[in-house]
């Protein structure tokens, strides 16, 4: 019988098809484990229609504390004809709002990620503690937000990783963003600490039976 998910872009993942110790296959198995986390039972259709997997809520996410960026802002409009058009000259992109801290150099580049080397992984648990100012506040509003290392990047953007959010409130789909290293730093994994339901055995028996609605314990 099929299923489909109410609420939720939780989805079952076959492991098993992916290399062994692959990143591929952690990726399918964090996801799989967020899925059992979130799942409630299964509902079946007493008239023969598709059952229905119930996800519980995410967590709400803690007040966020106020944030002020540790660099310099200054409005572009606020700058001499002159100082604009050399700061142009040097640099066309330039943001015609306000400026944002500066760019790494290689060098510095090199030194963030030889200093991460020893934690800079894919499954890293990481947290959020600073951001570039955004026209629309999207990116300063991650401050405080926690994840995991989904992907590495290559040599060209090897100062930037891809953080896979951990989901708080009314928030439902996978949230992955590109950000900077130097915006994140390594956290303890408090996942390895909080019991997840015996959601295998459950879904098993409801998948067998297939008359009532099934919950986890």
């Amino acid at each position: 019988m099929p299923y489909r998910s109410r609420k939720s872009h939780h989805v079952r993942q076959d492991v098993t098809r992916l290399p062994a110790d692959s990143d591929a296959r952690w990726r399918s198995e964090y996801r799989q484990a967020q899925y059992e986390r979130a799942l409630i039972g299964i509902q079946t259709d007493l008239l023969g229609g598709p059952a229905v997997e119930v996800f519980r809520a995410s967590p709400k996410g803690p007040a966020a504390a106020p944030w002020q960026p540790d660099y310099q802002i200054e409005r572009i409009d606020e700058l001499a004809p002159d100082e604009l058009a050399r700061r142009l000259a040097d640099d066309p992109q330039t943001p015609f709002a306000r400026t944002t801290r500066a760019k790494l150099n290689p060098e510095e580049v090199a030194t963030l990620v030889a200093s991460a080397a020893n934690w800079l992984r894919v499954g890293q648990p990481v947290r959020i503690t600073s951001a570039p100012l955004t026209f629309d506040g999207s990116d300063e509003r991650r401050v405080g937000r926690t994840g995991v290392i989904w992907r590495q990047c290559s040599t060209t953007f090897a100062d930037h990783v891809y953080v896979n959010l951990d989901l708080i409130g009314a928030e439902r789909s996978e949230k992955v963003v590109f950000i900077e290293l130097r915006d994140v730093i390594p956290i303890e994994d408090s996942r390895s600490s909080q019991a997840v339901a015996p959601i295998a055995s459950t879904f098993s028996r409801s998948k067998a039976s297939r008359v009532s609605v099934t919950f986890g314990a």
